[in-house]
């Protein structure tokens, strides 16, 4: 059985607006970074927070699980961040319970808190880990750009009655708002890993405390809201900035062991070589890693697919 999943990928995606730091006045600020190169050089590059892909996918994984008829908390169910945190029945249902009995039924009455992850602090602290883990997507140096583009709101009746409308600073005739927007087209690196093994697990007792038809459900769309993620990243200023999803290369692997399914990152240059080698030698150890290389978005969801199908 599949224990764990990586992948890592160079994704190029062109004019978009993913995540941004904030708003100066009429100009909306980019979110940068600043990474280091292998020889040590320090460059400021556009990315896009973990946190924005973590949100993509749990989306998707939302849909996925409700498609397939688990049990989704009324948080989760609404897209909430908390998820089956903010449940009134959930709440009452565990006053007076130990840590591993609450984790348990999280993972029982939420198929999303189960593998997104979550933390309950009232009266008791008990911590959910994500089975799902992602990295900051993050633009390749020299590989990358990002510009500011002039927009106008549009306000279809710009006509006072009766009286001259007033010129104020960044609007037009007083009413129509204008604003810059950026938008950063690039090569990204991505990186993200799925633990499988413990999903439907309590993490205080190590025992799976839902059925094995329920495990094999919540484990298939875990691995298909991946593929989904890829496909189409489903994050801010989505309405006018879509992403145009160009390119995506790299490698998928899985391991079949408690050895981690290794990942690299590819903001280093050979990253996927690197990967099947680490790959070899972890089979000399278990024999349990399996290596997908792809080369577009294609075979990278048909390598998704297959695991998915499998499971």
């Amino acid at each position: 059985m599949i224990q764990s999943i990586s992948v890592s990928a160079e994704v190029t995606l062109a004019l978009h607006n993913l995540n941004s730091e904030g708003v100066e006045g009429n100009l909306q600020q980019t979110r940068i970074v600043h990474v280091i190169d292998p020889s040590g050089e320090r460059h400021a590059v556009n990315a896009v927070s973990g946190d924005m892909f973590k949100h993509i996918y749990v989306q998707h994984l939302t849909a996925a699980l409700a498609a397939d008829g688990q049990p989704l908390s009324k948080g989760a169910a609404l897209g909430s961040a908390d998820r089956i945190t903010v449940d009134a029945d959930f709440k009452s249902a565990i006053k007076g319970r130990g840590a591993a009995e609450v984790q348990s039924e999280m993972i029982a009455r939420c198929a999303v808190t189960d593998i997104a992850g979550t933390l309950f602090t009232e009266g008791i602290t008990v911590p959910r880990k994500s089975c799902a883990e992602f990295a900051w997507v993050v633009g390749i140096p020299d590989k990358v750009r990002t510009d500011q583009y002039f927009h106008v709101k549009y306000q279809p009746d710009r006509r006072k009655t009766g009286t001259q409308a007033p010129r104020g600073e960044g609007t037009i005739a007083g009413s129509q708002t204008v604003f810059h927007r950026p938008a950063s087209s690039g090569v990204y690196a991505w990186i993200c890993h799925l633990e499988l093994s413990r999903i439907g697990r309590n993490d205080v007792t190590r025992e799976f405390v839902i059925p094995e038809d329920s495990l094999r459900s919540r484990r298939r769309a875990a691995v298909q809201s991946l593929l989904a993620t890829l496909l189409r990243p489903a994050g801010a200023q989505r309405n006018t900035q879509s992403p145009h999803v160009l390119e995506c290369s790299g490698v998928l692997t899985a391991s079949r062991s408690h050895l981690p399914a290794p990942m690299m990152s590819p903001l280093g240059k050979g990253f996927r070589a690197e990967i099947v080698s680490i790959a070899e030698t972890l089979n000399r150890m278990s024999g349990a890693i399996e290596t997908y290389l792809f080369d577009n978005l294609a075979s990278a969801c048909f390598s998704l697919e297959k695991i998915a199908s499998e499971i």
